[in-house]
C-alpha cells in the first residue's frame, strides 16, 4: 500500500485525491466508517468486518458497498468434458493459494460421473507443486500470515472430524516443507453440505466435493449457502447451463471454465455483499443524482 502511494505521488496526482491511513479495522476502519464527513463506505474483506462497517455507518447515514466472502459452487455435470474441466476447476480453487473470496470451493458432482471426478480430482490436487512465490513457476505459495495457518488448519482438523473422507493432503506442511505458512493443496470427499467446511469460508487451497443425483439436486446444493459472490458451471448441453444458470443465485455465473470479463460488474448476493465494483454499475455506486427543475 506504501509503494502504491508513492506511485500516485510520483503520477502527480493533487494533494488529497488519494490518502492512505495506516492502521487496523477496529481502530481506523471503525472511526472512518462513524465519521460525519465521509459520505461514503466502500470495503472489501470478511463478512464479519463488512458486517461492522454497515452498523458503524448507520450512524450517519452514509451509503455502503460490500465485496465480501463466497463459498462458490461449481456444479460438475456427467456431460461434460470431465478431465479438462475438473482439473481445471481443481486449479482455479488453488490459484493464490485459495486465497480469493470468489475460489469454487465447492465441488458439486453428479453422481453418475462421482467416482471419476474424485480419481480426476485427487491426481490434481497432488500435481499442484508448492514452493517459494518470488521464484517462477506454476505451483502455489504460503498463506498469508501465521493467523491464516492457523485457522485454515484448524478447518482442516474439522474436516476431519466432521467424518468427511480425506482424498488428497491433509494437516501440516507439504512434504520438504519445514518452514513458513504453507498448506499441503487439500480435497475433502463424501462431504454433506451441511458440514461446518462446505458451510465456512476457509481462505486456503482446500476443496470440498458433495456428489448430487440431479439438476434439481443441484441446485438446491448449490444455493444452500449464506453467500452468492461467484458460481460455476459445466456441462457440455448448452440449454441446460442457461437453464441452471438462471437459477443459481450469485453475482457471477462462469460457464465451462469461462473467465471473468473485466469491466462487468463485479460483486454478489446475500453475505458476500451489495453493490457492485467495475462497469457502469460500479461507477454508479460512488454517484449522487441531483435533479433540477424550473431551469429554462
Amino acid at each position: 500500500a506504501m509503494i502504491y502511494a508513492e506511485i500516485i505521488d510520483a503520477a502527480g496526482f493533487p494533494p488529497g485525491v488519494f490518502n492512505l491511513v495506516q492502521g487496523d479495522g477496529s481502530t481506523v476502519g471503525a472511526a472512518l466508517s462513524r465519521h460525519k464527513d465521509v459520505q461514503m463506505m466502500s470495503f472489501t474483506g470478511s463478512t464479519r468486518a463488512g458486517t461492522a462497517v454497515t452498523r458503524d455507518a448507520a450512524e450517519t447515514v452514509k451509503r455502503v458497498t460490500l465485496e465480501l466472502g463466497g463459498k462458490s459452487p461449481n456444479l460438475v455435470f456427467a456431460d461434460c468434458d470431465l478431465e479438462a474441466q475438473v482439473s481445471a476447476s481443481v486449479a482455479e480453487c488453488m490459484y493464490n493459494t485459495g486465497q480469493s473470496c470468489d475460489a469454487p470451493t465447492r465441488l458439486l458432482a453428479e453422481r453418475s460421473c462421482y467416482e471419476a471426478v474424485l480419481e480426476i480430482a485427487k491426481r490434481a490436487a497432488e500435481a499442484t507443486e508448492v514452493g517459494d512465490p518470488a521464484q517462477e513457476g506454476a505451483h502455489i505459495g504460503p498463506l498469508f500470515d501465521r493467523i491464516q495457518f492457523d485457522r485454515v488448519q484448524a478447518m482442516i482438523k474439522m474436516g476431519l472430524e466432521e467424518g468427511a473422507r480425506l482424498l488428497a493432503g491433509g494437516l501440516g506442511r507439504p512434504e520438504g516443507i519445514d518452514a513458513g505458512w504453507f498448506v499441503k493443496p487439500t480435497i475433502f470427499c463424501d462431504v454433506s453440505n451441511d458440514m461446518r467446511i462446505a458451510q465456512e469460508e476457509i481462505f486456503g487451497p482446500v476443496l470440498v466435493i458433495i456428489p448430487f443425483e440431479d439438476e434439481a439436486e443441484a441446485i438446491e446444493i448449490a444455493n444452500d449457502t449464506p453467500y452468492g459472490l461467484a458460481a460455476y458451471l459445466q456441462t457440455g448441453d448448452p440449454a441446460r447451463a442457461e437453464r441452471v444458470a438462471a437459477r443459481l443465485r450469485a453475482g457471477a455465473i462462469h460457464i465451462n471454465g469461462g473467465g471473468f470479463n473485466y469491466g462487468s460488474p463485479f460483486g454478489g448476493y446475500k453475505q458476500s455483499g451489495n453493490g457492485r465494483e467495475g462497469g457502469m454499475m460500479g461507477l454508479e455506486d460512488y454517484l449522487e443524482t441531483k435533479t433540477l427543475h424550473g431551469l429554462g
